[in-house]
């Protein structure tokens, strides 16, 4: 078992690690010492924050970035909002599970034996709750309830005045309204709004208990539909956005991976269900870029909400605050919306780690590729809890004293397109993509690009066959570990 030193508060002022004993499998102590978690899950946010550079109006996100330390290279593992959740909570590779639908319905029944995230906090005495989305959906056996010590459902509306709408049925039957609406109304009138004050609840109950607890709470903004309240979209001009520029695909990428109909934006009732999106009128392009960063300001509020109650509540001395999304999304990249892809834009994510023991580190930044499958391992090690067998990740703890310290050589990411596969790492520099046949491993498409000369991805290296051949043996490499 590897070794975890209790740093004296000496070192710790001066901004060493926090870390106490590792405690046995089925050990229910509750050392005072061990540091609270409050993990925060967004849902399909892209870095489209202020502290990264974006034109969004994000203060709570920025003073967070401000006291913890900011990931500028966080990969998922597959950029769907299901696939992506349960190899997070289970650290296990959606390659090694085959759980790679949006849902994944039923994934606890076929991995009874795993132990979750959540699940082993419980095991080693922790108080965990859990509210809003962390896995896919909110509510029933998907979200894992028997593993925390409670599962919150919390109420809410999804659009503010639906009798004001148009509403239609998708391909699957599901009514579905516009793809944004913007009322005059209350932060609590819709979901996010009103998990943001039950949590902020739970951290003073929670706090006053007195025990260690880890609290998880998900937003689901800003997935569609954009809605949030008028004041989130009074902070922007629409006729300010852009699409972006890169409205292009670098060459060689296959049709089938490109997700160039953006079949979920699709759904809604106000979209137009034929032609390309690059049909769609400039008009809808811009409420759409619009809409995006209205929820993004909301969502912001809301994690701010949960922060100001950590603060108020004294906790937050000795609570560690993760906040990862799920994967990234296209906005109008590459001629399309949504995500399920292998670009750089579905698969870069913001993550944002505050530890209160590690001032040294304290709004940096850093640069070395890390997965979201490592927050399994790096909350364990965190947290002085001993590291199940099964979990597939690697922790990153020491980044959090030193940023400038390597981790991962490359970034694996992975989506399935039909019969074909797509298999995708992220290195320093390059992103390289190979599609295999499902059932024969056969590569039939590559592509690589190269994202310090070319961020948007719209271009692809055609020559060094060198560095092809050697990117593709790391990347046959990263495949067969995930599989063990």
């Amino acid at each position: 078992m590897r070794q975890i030193v209790l740093f004296s508060l000496a070192n710790l002022l001066i901004g060493s690690v926090f870390l106490v004993p590792a405690a046995q499998a089925d050990d229910k102590s509750t050392p005072a010492a061990r540091p609270n978690v409050l993990f925060i899950a967004v849902d399909d946010l892209r870095p489209e924050l202020a502290c990264y550079g974006a034109p969004a109006r994000t203060p709570h996100i920025d003073q967070l970035a401000k006291t913890g330390m900011q990931f500028e290279r966080a990969y998922c593992n597959q950029a769907v909002c299901g696939a992506s959740r349960v190899s997070l909570m289970t650290g296990l590779y959606p390659e090694f599970t085959g759980e790679r639908t949006y849902h994944v319905t039923n994934w606890r029944r076929r991995w009874a034996h795993i132990v979750t995230l959540n699940q082993h906090f419980t095991n080693h005495g922790y108080t965990t709750v859990g509210l809003g989305k962390i896995y896919h959906g909110s509510a029933g056996p998907g979200v894992d309830p028997e593993h925390w010590s409670q599962w919150l459902t919390v109420k809410g509306q999804e659009y503010a005045e639906p009798a004001r709408l148009e509403f239609v049925r998708d391909r699957n039957g599901r009514r579905r309204g516009p793809a944004t609406e913007n009322a005059t109304t209350s932060d609590e009138t819709h979901f996010d709004g009103n998990r943001a004050h039950v949590g902020a609840e739970q951290i003073e109950k929670l706090t006053e208990a007195g025990e260690p607890f880890f609290l998880a709470v998900g937003f689901t903004k800003p997935h569609l539909p954009f809605v949030a309240p008028q004041k989130y979209w009074d902070m922007y001009q629409r006729e300010s956005f852009r699409l972006p520029p890169n409205l292009g695909v670098p060459p060689g990428y296959p049709e089938y991976a490109r997700n160039a109909n953006a079949g979920e934006l699709r759904a809604y009732s106000d979209i137009p269900t034929g032609g390309s999106p690059t049909q769609f009128s400039d008009e809808l392009n811009l409420r759409l870029l619009h809409g995006y960063h209205a929820c993004v300001s909301y969502t912001d509020r809301n994690i701010g909400v949960l922060l100001e109650a950590l603060e108020r509540s004294g906790a937050a001395k000795n609570t560690i605050v993760v906040l990862w999304a799920d994967h990234g999304w296209k906005l109008g990249d590459h001629s399309s919306w949504c995500k399920h892809t292998n670009f750089e834009c579905d698969t870069r994510v913001p993550l944002i780690v505050r530890h209160p023991g590690i001032a040294a580190t304290h709004g940096k930044t850093t640069t070395a590729l890390v997965e979201l499958i490592d927050l399994y391992p790096t909350l364990c090690e965190l947290c002085g809890l001993n590291l199940p067998k099964h979990v597939q990740g690697k922790s990153f703890a020491t980044l959090l004293s030193d940023g400038t310290a390597s981790h991962r050589e490359s970034a694996y990411s992975s989506y399935p397109h039909g019969p074909v596969v797509g298999h995708s790492i992220r290195t320093e520099r390059y992103r390289y993509t190979q599609w295999w046949e499902a059932k024969t491993d056969k590569v039939v498409d590559s592509v690589l690009t190269d994202i310090t000369a070319d961020p948007g991805e719209t271009t692809a290296i055609e020559k060094y066959e060198d560095l092809k051949s050697k990117l593709s043996a790391q990347l046959r490499n990263r495949v067969l570990a995930a599989r063990k």
